[in-house]
């Protein structure tokens, strides 16, 4: 269920506290630790996550529906919405925390070790722990994974190397695109290479232009495919395109919702002499990735 912040939710609660941007390995163990806690206690399991962009930020690894449905298969139903704004980030950890009690009634919290809140960012897991008491507090120690720490940070970094392999690894899964397919130009039909072209929303951190090797689900079968992220400057394309080419699959995809995990980078885009250069390379990624 996703609550609106604001909204009263009156059944005793656990919550999960955090920014959740990536839903990474690290979030996905508080998310764990929050449903053993409410099992225990018998009480309901929550996650507060917030939108709208950090301060320096103006790309989001993941839009809000997207993060709703990794947070999902960890079985936290309740995902309570706070859209961040000057005003909520101008109270302090104390008016916070208050406010979050009256309102979602929690009798335990978890958090990462790295959590802060409050104006300023003064608020960190020591304040949880003088509010609600030591024992309703539960600090999840940061990851490393290869003697880096799991962060949100370090994965965007990745992503915009096309590092997708290595993001993987600290997200818990595939990096993915989520959007509606819509008509292009259908060039890629006309060298027998059909492609399903996606619009996402203006806010999703892309990956490095280039060519990827992706795995997409449709009505409960997977597709390998090549996907096109960037230009098309073999047709003199300058604006950002993704499309997708499903090996194998044969049907109309026009106005569905698709949802592309990138598995690895094949190459770079490169401007071809002929659309039949084109081709014959398409047909080498093809081959690369059965």
């Amino acid at each position: 269920m996703i609550i609106p912040y604001g909204i009263p939710y009156k059944e005793k609660t656990v919550l999960a506290l955090g920014y959740f941007d990536a839903v990474h390995v690290g979030h996905m163990r508080v998310l764990k630790k929050t449903l053993e806690v409410a099992e225990s206690l018998g009480v309901e399991p929550c996650v507060l996550i917030f939108t709208g962009q950090k301060q320096g930020e103006s790309k989001n690894l993941f839009t809000l529906m997207e993060r709703i449905l990794k947070i999902s298969k960890s079985s936290v139903a309740n995902v309570i919405v706070k859209e961040l704004s000057k005003e909520f980030m101008a109270k302090t950890e104390t008016e916070f925390l208050n406010e979050l009690t009256s309102l979602y009634n929690p009798v335990a919290v978890v958090s990462g070790a790295d959590f802060t809140f409050g104006k300023g960012a003064l608020g960190n897991t020591k304040t949880l722990e003088n509010y609600f008491g030591k024992d309703s507090v539960h600090t999840i120690p940061l990851i490393e994974i290869g003697g880096e720490k799991v962060s949100t940070t370090k994965i965007k970094e990745y992503i915009a190397l096309g590092n997708v392999k290595d993001a993987s690894k600290l997200l818990g899964g595939y990096y993915f695109i989520s959007g509606e397919v819509i008509k292009g130009k259908s060039i890629g039909k006309s060298l027998g290479f059909p492609t399903a072209n996606i619009i996402v929303e203006p806010e999703k951190l892309l990956v490095k232009n280039g060519v990827y090797k992706t795995e997409t689900f449709i009505d409960g079968n997977v597709y390998k495919g090549i996907t096109n992220v960037g230009s098309q400057p073999t047709v003199n394309g300058e604006s950002i395109v993704i499309e997708t080419h499903l090996d194998g699959f044969d049907g109309d995809l026009y106005g569905k919702f698709l949802i592309v995990h990138f598995v690895d980078r094949i190459r770079d885009i490169v401007k071809f002499s002929s659309l039949d250069e084109l081709k014959i390379q398409l047909g080498k990624d093809l081959r690369s990735i059965r």
